[in-house]
């Protein structure tokens, strides 16, 4: 990927998995040798795949979104035989007797941000410059398509034994318990196909420009940096910034009360401030960290991205690698406008994940 990023190629993979991890920190590597030595070859031996903004394209293209529903570590131990997302892809359609001229994915983040470059290069069709999420979240009607009213049915989530399930329903959160029913079957993880609709569509409800922006964020993410320099050059891309440097000094696995409404289960992670302030920051966690806390005060939340940087290391940090005493940089950065609307923080806000405050933005009387 060069210049005006027209092209993703083989070299790209690793700044584009960097970048996606950023954007998806509570995400794992459990399967990050056996996806990107895939993808690798896959491009190697089919060539670059073209990078178009969605305002480039014909309005009347068929698109489909894609990405990968289920278990990270049942993704590693049963690893794609390669053609599940093309499967699902084909099965939409023959059903709706059309033939897509473009993929994208539901989210820019996470292995779900490999997956269609890979659908592309096989389908031999442009790859999108947007997304649905501009980060991960939890549930597949968390998008920006959602909000805009577009449907997310019929979709086709196909398995790594070659089962699949076709989801047609009224009830958008509906589809997502049916899936969430039957993953498990499916083999622990599936190909999602969803969202089928056109580029004229696409313009006014997808988030632009969030293929190329992990790309960037994954190249600085990849070069060697002092923690401070990294944040810096993050800040340039994504507007990031810190919110306070400590060591871990508690991690928790709480008992709370969930309503289920997001798959995961509540727990904290409890860090002292090693300067400035000296505070002691609480961080959050359900399927990714929801709020930062210094002091008891609301300092950060969903929708914001929150996320660590190993300052020992100089690299992000998991959620599934920390241990106390690890020195971490806080970050907060913001993410895409649509989120901070009243309908965005109903759905992905601090109150869907059961934390009832205003959000900072709120409280400093922002938008």
């Amino acid at each position: 990927m060069s210049g005006a990023a027209t092209w993703i190629s083989a070299a790209d993979v690793p700044a584009l998995y960097e970048g996606a991890k950023f954007y998806a920190p509570a995400v794992g590597d459990a399967s990050r040798a056996s996806l990107t030595s895939w993808l690798i070859e896959l491009l190697e031996r089919e060539g670059p795949v073209p990078l178009h903004r969605v305002e480039t394209m014909d309005p009347e293209t068929p698109c489909v979104s894609l990405c990968v529903l289920g278990s990270g570590s049942a993704l590693a131990d049963l690893p794609p035989a390669g053609d599940e997302f093309v499967s699902a892809i084909r099965q939409i359609e023959r059903l709706q007797d059309v033939r897509f001229g473009a993929v994208y994915p539901l989210a820019a983040a996470t292995v779900s941000a490999l997956v269609p470059v890979a659908a592309a290069a096989q389908l031999g069709v442009p790859l999108l410059d947007a997304d649905g999420m501009g980060r991960a979240f939890a549930l597949i009607h968390h998008t920006a398509m959602h909000l805009a009213g577009v449907s997310p049915t019929p979709l086709v989530a196909y398995g790594p034994t070659g089962d699949s399930v076709l989801v047609e329903t009224l009830t958008v959160p509906r589809a997502d318990r049916l899936l969430r029913a039957n993953v498990d079957t499916l083999g622990g993880w599936a190909a999602l196909a969803s969202y089928p609709t056109t580029a004229g569509t696409l313009r006014r409800a997808a988030l632009p420009g969030t293929v190329s922006r992990i790309a960037n964020v994954g190249r600085v993410l990849l070069q060697p940096a002092d923690p401070d320099v990294l944040i810096s050059r993050l800040a340039a891309i994504t507007g990031c910034r810190k919110l306070g440097r400590g060591r871990i000094s508690e991690l928790e696995q709480l008992s709370r009360p969930d309503d289920g409404t997001v798959p995961a289960h509540p727990s904290s992670v409890v860090v002292d401030e090693t300067e400035g302030q000296r505070r002691q920051l609480r961080i959050e966690l359900r399927s990714e960290i929801v709020a930062v806390f210094a002091n008891g005060e609301l300092i950060a939340g969903a929708p914001d991205l929150l996320c660590l940087v190993d300052t020992g290391r100089g690299r992000l940090a998991t959620l599934d690698n920390l241990e106390r005493g690890d020195l971490v940089d806080v970050l907060v950065t913001p993410g895409d406008a649509v989120w901070y609307s009243d309908e965005g923080m109903a759905m992905v806000g601090l109150h869907s994940h059961g934390i009832p405050l205003t959000h900072p933005r709120r409280q400093r009387g922002g938008t």
